[in-house]
């Protein structure tokens, strides 16, 4: 595939499919934001309330390519764009309904329990699902050439179950009626070849790897495997209820890195980390509870387990403070804020020096 803005991007890709497999080709892959000169216009257009902001799919295309031309795509930062209405789109298939804030949406839930959940079907033939395939078609024909169509965020099993029913009613339901919880997480999984396979039929027949929010890409199926909800939960509650389940995704994929949130979420890494199926795993620390550099401890132990690490950092120096105690194998360098292009290839030319060096 080829891009008009990011000619290399057979190399990205590559470089990718390599940290994948915990290798190098020639040096960690990059994703750094360089600040650009060039102002966006974007789309001005008025709207009746927010509900009607975010289900226009001729205005997030728009905004998709006024922001195109503003940006810099440098290293493995590449053009794309993620079709989105908010995280818990997966909900609606099962019969859920959206409101909508400025910068996401929630779920209103509506299960009084999860026996009830057993008892809902699947429907892709929604509102809001047909408004996701719309984004993701119209996306791929005008953009081609230009950006990629990512997968949207898809929050399922544990976290899919608290949509339905609320979390503090599903941790009550872990209380009093844990095997609810359990059959009930396997019944929403079942779905979610249904779910994943009817977007990513559309953007693989447009000869497009696979990306989402989190900006990684494969030439097959790929997503970044997650439960925000097992922050509430003990590590027993955890392997007996919703783990199976995230293993059946892991399984279902080519390639996948897992998302932990928070501490809180700390006590289930080393239950993540035995589970062979896991490719790769991204911590986020959390705003206030950084740098990086204070969960050296956390990225050892994910190298030791033999995962690929996406390493968010506050900024480059805290990158390079924690890449001084890793193997340059199975690590991606995402450090936050925005640089210069002088800045980022400083960056650049200092992984791969690194890389070399770690390797020698």
């Amino acid at each position: 595939m080829e891009l008009l803005c990011k000619p290399d991007l057979p190399k990205v890709l590559e470089r990718f499919e390599a940290w994948w497999r915990c290798e190098i080709i020639d040096r960690p892959p990059v994703s750094i934001s360089v600040r650009s000169d060039r102002k966006a216009a974007g789309p001005r257009k008025q709207h009746s309330s927010l509900r009607e902001r975010w289900m226009d799919v001729e205005y997030a295309i728009q905004r998709v390519e006024a922001g195109m031309e503003s940006s810099v795509f440098f290293a493995e930062t590449f053009p794309r764009y993620e079709p989105s209405l908010g995280p818990e789109i997966c909900a609606t298939v099962f019969g859920c309904e959206l409101e909508f804030g400025e910068s996401t949406s929630w779920s209103i839930p509506r299960a009084k329990s999860c026996r009830e959940i057993l008892r809902i079907k699947p429907n892709l033939d929604n509102v809001y699902w047909n408004n996701i395939r719309a984004k993701i078609d119209l996306s791929l024909q005008r953009g081609a050439g230009k950006w990629i169509t990512a997968m949207p965020d898809l929050h399922t099993n544990g976290d899919l179950l608290a949509s339905l029913r609320d979390p503090q009613e599903l941790c009550l339901d872990l209380a009093d009626d844990i095997e609810s919880v359990r059959a009930a997480c396997d019944h929403v999984t079942r779905a979610y070849s249904l779910m994943y396979e009817d977007l990513w039929s559309r953007i693989s027949a447009a000869g497009q790897p696979c990306t989402t929010w989190t900006p990684y890409l494969h030439a097959g199926k790929a997503y970044v495997s997650n439960c925000d909800f097992i922050c509430m939960i003990s590590p027993g509650m955890f392997r007996q209820t919703i783990l199976p389940a995230i293993v059946w995704e892991m399984k279902y994929l080519e390639r996948n890195i897992f998302h932990l949130d928070g501490p809180g979420a700390l006590r289930h890494l080393d239950t993540l980390l035995e589970q062979k199926e896991l490719d790769g795993l991204q911590w986020v620390y959390g705003a206030g509870r950084g740098p990086a550099r204070k969960w050296i401890d956390v990225y050892r132990k994910v190298q030791a387990a033999g995962k690929c690490i996406q390493l968010l950092a506050d900024d480059v120096h805290d990158a390079k403070a924690v890449a001084e105690h890793l193997k340059p194998e199975g690590v991606w360098f995402c450090p936050g804020g925005s640089y210069s292009m002088d800045e980022a290839k400083e960056f650049v030319d200092w992984a791969q020096r690194w890389a070399a060096g770690r390797r020698a």
